[in-house]
């Protein structure tokens, strides 16, 4: 009898502290960056979305990636201001399916609406359209881009 008093004791002790926990929400908030795309007439919405710096080249990496090894990335210059710019040396689009099957950008714009280089965060829009350089036939056709990311 001692003994189960006792198992008793510490049972309703122990439901007593699992009830008297709160569960409080410490989940880091939804992430505000967004990448998005039509990719050969397909929505492209990234899952992952990142931007950042690489201080020895001075060059903005933005980068949307579906996870699966589908990406698209758009290469700037670290001070890149508002503006409409083409895809030339220093400004480059680069639109991945596979890892043997990717383009870079022949031609199109990339629209930067805001950066503020102090929150670090970019705005705009961008199009482009690039071959494989391993085939004469295939084309990508990267349109209705947009992006917001803080980097």
């Amino acid at each position: 009898m001692k003994t189960f008093k006792s198992f008793a004791i510490i049972t309703l002790l122990l439901l007593l502290s699992l009830t008297a926990c709160q569960n409080s929400n410490t989940s880091s908030p939804v992430s505000s960056n967004s990448f998005t795309a039509v990719v050969n007439g397909e929505d492209f919405k990234a899952q992952f979305v990142d931007g950042q710096i690489t201080v020895i080249t001075n060059t903005l990496l933005l980068s949307g990636s579906m996870g699966d090894g589908e990406d698209i990335q758009l290469f700037l210059p670290q001070d890149i201001g508002a503006g409409t710019y083409s895809y030339e040396t220093g400004i480059q689009g680069k639109y991945q399916k596979t890892d043997e099957d990717f383009v870079f950008a022949n031609s199109g714009q990339l629209i930067i609406e805001t950066h503020d280089t102090e929150s670090k965060h970019i705005k705009g829009s961008f199009n482009f359209t690039g071959k494989p350089m391993d085939s004469d036939t295939a084309t990508y056709t990267v349109e209705n881009g947009s992006f917001s990311v803080h980097y």
